[in-house]
């Protein structure tokens, strides 16, 4: 771990309980993977009393501490995570934005209308919709997804189709999910 890490880390816990913060610290030691899971698993099994904490970890410009914190948010999958977890599906790095759309996968069916709705209004991205494709494929039932073909299909072709992901949400929300969009 870089000097600037611990500096970051620092930062991060300092409004943070003491033993909140030296689990949250044992989860980032990346020279001891057996203290790093067994913070991570004592975090986890804390649930939905540190989610807040958690979610304020998210916000951090250091990707150790995002990584970590969208792991612990994964592994608790409370639905009040959805929000944070979306908009992660958007993050400058691959490996957080996989843990958002496992978490997001995690909490479950919950998760379909935020992530169409947030596609709908037009928050779309390249990564966005490429991991919203990848929750959705996973959330649907067969059915829906055929339902939803032209929806899949434009968040898969970002490129050529990305710009009508919006108007497919939309409908998608109002005709399949009884949405008032």
């Amino acid at each position: 771990m870089k000097k600037s890490d611990i500096t970051d880390i620092d930062n991060a816990l300092k409004d943070f309980p003491d033993n909140l913060s030296k689990l949250i610290k044992g989860s980032l030691d990346t020279k001891n993977s057996v203290k790093k899971l067994a913070a991570r698993s004592t975090l986890a099994g804390m649930g939905k009393t540190i989610i807040p904490k958690m979610h304020k970890l998210l916000d951090s410009e250091n990707g150790l501490i995002r990584m970590e914190a969208a792991k612990i948010v994964e592994l608790i999958a409370d639905r009040r995570s959805i929000p944070l977890l979306i908009n992660l599906l958007d993050d400058k790095e691959f490996e957080i934005r996989w843990i958002a759309a496992e978490g997001l996968i995690k909490i479950g069916r919950r998760s379909i209308l935020p992530l169409l709705k947030s596609v709908r209004d037009g928050e779309s991205s390249y990564f966005l919709n490429k991991g919203v494709h990848h929750v959705l494929l996973s959330l649907l039932t067969e059915t829906e997804k055929g339902k939803l073909g032209p929806l899949l299909f434009r968040l898969e072709n970002y490129h050529q189709l990305g710009e009508t992901a919006p108007v497919e949400a939309s409908k998608a929300l109002s005709a399949v999910f009884k949405c008032k969009t």
